[in-house]
């Protein structure tokens, strides 16, 4: 059991936490966990809400799934941090591949927690992120220290590119807005399906929702023909 001091951390008393998770049912019952811990919970079940939310300042932190609709877990996150602000925020979610770990904590996660782990772990990864620590499930550890880091994790070129990909934008579009060559286009969506294990464009945006990467129904699935992505000449 954790001792109060430690549970308050750097708050002085219990925190104030904003839940968010898409399924109305895991948000309550989470809420029911957390309530001996905690001053309050707020449960939020988008993504922009959870920013919305954090941005209003009755905040201390946040536990978030990744696969919000709206926006996703880990761009409220990246959006939250662009903005200057640092409430803790921990990852609880069923997703364990080590690509999505590295993804939420280079993003400014503080804590990774699996569901599958939250009865056991989750009273601890709040006093720990509450005292100012970082916690990672256990169980990802092992998998996470196999992981080469650098071929691992989407550079911020990848992350607009497959971010524009998922908006229907042309491999020509792409090029222009960022002002990169198509070649440059290209040889980051290659490394994009290396990276997420698939081998088109189609399933990489899938896949890159099913993970988090983007927000789920992102795509614009009324716009197939971005996705046929031949090279072109410069």
């Amino acid at each position: 059991m954790h001792s109060s001091r430690r549970q308050h951390g750097r708050y002085g008393r219990k925190p104030r936490l904003l839940l968010a998770d898409d399924h109305r049912c895991i948000a309550e019952g989470l809420a029911g966990l957390l309530a001996p811990i905690t001053d309050s919970v707020a449960i939020v079940h988008d993504g922009e809400s959870l920013v919305d939310s954090v941005l209003d300042g009755s905040i201390d932190m946040v536990v978030s799934e990744i696969g919000l609709p709206v926006l996703g877990g880990i761009q409220a996150l990246g959006k939250l941090r662009t903005q200057g602000c640092h409430v803790p925020f921990i990852v609880l979610t069923a997703h364990d591949e080590p690509l999505i770990v590295r993804q939420a904590l280079e993003t400014g996660a503080n804590g990774y927690v699996l569901k599958q782990s939250a009865s056991a772990e989750l009273y601890a990864a709040i006093a720990a992120v509450a005292s100012g620590e970082h916690y990672i499930s256990p169980s990802l550890m092992a998998s996470l220290l196999q992981e080469p880091v650098m071929s691992r994790t989407l550079t911020h070129r990848q992350r607009q590119v497959i971010d524009r990909m998922a908006g229907g934008r042309r491999t020509t579009e792409i090029a222009a807005e960022l002002g990169i060559s198509v070649r440059t286009v290209e040889s980051h969506r290659q490394a994009l399906l290396g990276l997420l294990g698939v081998h088109s464009s189609v399933a990489l945006i899938r896949e890159a929702e099913r993970l988090g990467l983007i927000a789920p129904g992102s795509s614009d699935e009324s716009n197939p023909a971005p996705f046929a992505t031949d090279l072109l000449d410069e």
